[in-house]
């Protein structure tokens, strides 16, 4: 299995690739590039399932005026024919190609159609289906920063988050249903019934969560056993609570909302009510990386969002009140856009909830465990999705990470409180 030590710019991005790209989008046949500079845009462990790199063009235009612009060139892994066979069978990347050509630029028509003048997405530049690439907007020039993945998200940032995805939410709720079948084909989310490729992966992460509770003199030999015996179905289970469920509310999911997942803007001016924990007004968030949306109940999206990427007292004390904000957004949206379906109370909606809440025990013990791993030197993708034993070194390592320890005490009593501990029929 071949390592990935450091991946460099797809030799096909080059002034003669981009250049008629500009010249289509800038609307001038006579602009040329005077100076290109490529980097990457992402930080070994940001980013496991695509390659990111900035490109920096100096370009003049027939009128010979110059201008600068960053952009952003998202590819596939195409050097390592273990991650291509992998996310092929997530098809993730024409799952993220037709969601910034074509959905993407419909809900925001459809916001713009009720007067809604929010951005939830960077704008597309150019969607390359040869080489599986998607150019869009540089957002860190417009000043958007990423939060912290190693310390989650505060209040602020949290509510705006789910304000933004509320908004995607029912805009694409009523996008399917003016446009029936153009989302419900979405169907290879992180769980699905076509493959089982990141198997290796939540089961070896959860096995490791099983081994820390069995040292662990807070949990102990109770729930290691329990988490043993769940290895083998935490596949099948993850995609029932990734499915929809009779009688949901369905729409098309973010898929991977998560703290790298969102991009922010903050005013310095300190003008605005809106505060992050730093002090800083927070002016604006989007929504980045798309590649596993799928048409399913929003649940999933909150509770993988809530479970990735909020302090562990928010899990605990706040989801409720998060849950209430959100719907405010989503049932407002939707009254706007005369949805003709079933708009779902509150309480309806947090029964719905209830009921793929296997997805936050999943999100919590595996997805977390990833996402905020800061022992990065052997974060790579063969080695988080193989079973061999340097991943499983790998996967014993995510749990020395305290807040990773410190969620599993708090919440693994709740999970089994609530059943997700017992195997099933």
């Amino acid at each position: 299995m071949k390592d990935i030590e450091y991946q460099t710019a797809p030799l096909w991005l080059t002034t003669e690739y981009l250049e008629p790209i500009l010249r289509k989008y800038k609307n001038d046949q006579g602009l040329f590039i005077t100076k290109m500079d490529i980097k990457p845009a992402t930080k070994k462990g940001d980013n496991y399932a695509s390659v990111m790199t900035r490109v920096s063009v100096n370009f003049v235009f027939s009128s010979k005026e110059r201008e600068h612009a960053s952009y952003i060139v998202k590819t596939s892994h195409e050097s390592d024919p273990f991650i291509t066979d992998i996310m092929s069978q997530y098809d993730i990347y024409n799952t993220e190609m037709l969601m910034y050509q074509q959905v993407l630029p419909k809900l925001t028509e459809l916001l713009q159609e009720i007067g809604d003048k929010d951005k939830l997405f960077a704008d597309t530049i150019y969607v390359d289906y040869e080489h599986s690439a998607i150019i869009f907007e540089d957002l860190s020039v417009l000043k958007f920063v990423t939060p912290d993945r190693l310390v989650g998200m505060d209040e602020a940032q949290t509510m705006l988050t789910l304000k933004k995805l509320a908004k995607m939410h029912a805009t694409a709720a009523v996008l399917n249903e003016r446009m029936p079948g153009v989302l419900t084909k979405l169907q290879r989310g992180i769980f699905n019934r076509q493959t089982c490729g990141f198997a290796p992966y939540f089961e070896g992460v959860l096995e490791a969560c099983a081994d820390f509770a069995g040292e662990c003199t807070s949990l102990g030999s109770y729930y290691k056993n329990k988490l043993l015996k769940l290895k083998p179905h935490v596949m099948e289970y993850g995609m029932r609570s990734f499915e929809p469920h009779h009688g949901d509310f369905l729409t098309l999911t973010h898929g991977d909302v998560w703290t790298n997942n969102v991009m922010l803007r903050y005013n310095y001016s300190g003008s605005r009510d809106e505060k992050s924990a730093s002090g800083r007004a927070i002016k604006d968030i989007m929504l980045i990386d798309l590649q596993f949306s799928s048409w399913t109940s929003p649940a999933v999206d909150l509770h993988y969002f809530f479970q990735t990427s909020l302090p562990l007292e928010f899990k605990l004390h706040r989801e409720n009140e998060f849950v209430k904000y959100y719907h405010g957004f989503l049932s407002e949206t939707l009254l706007q856009l005369h949805y003709k379906g079933h708009i779902p109370s509150l309480h309806e909606f947090c029964v719905q909830m209830e009921s793929h809440r296997f997805y936050a025990l999943v999100s919590s013990l595996c997805n977390q465990a990833v996402l905020i791993n800061d022992k990065t030197d052997e974060a790579d993708f063969n080695t988080l999705i193989g079973s061999g034993e340097r991943s499983r070194k790998f996967h014993s390592l995510l749990y020395t990470n305290k807040r990773i320890q410190d969620n599993a005490i708090a919440l693994l009593p709740y999970y089994d409180r609530k059943g997700l501990l017992d195997v099933t029929e």
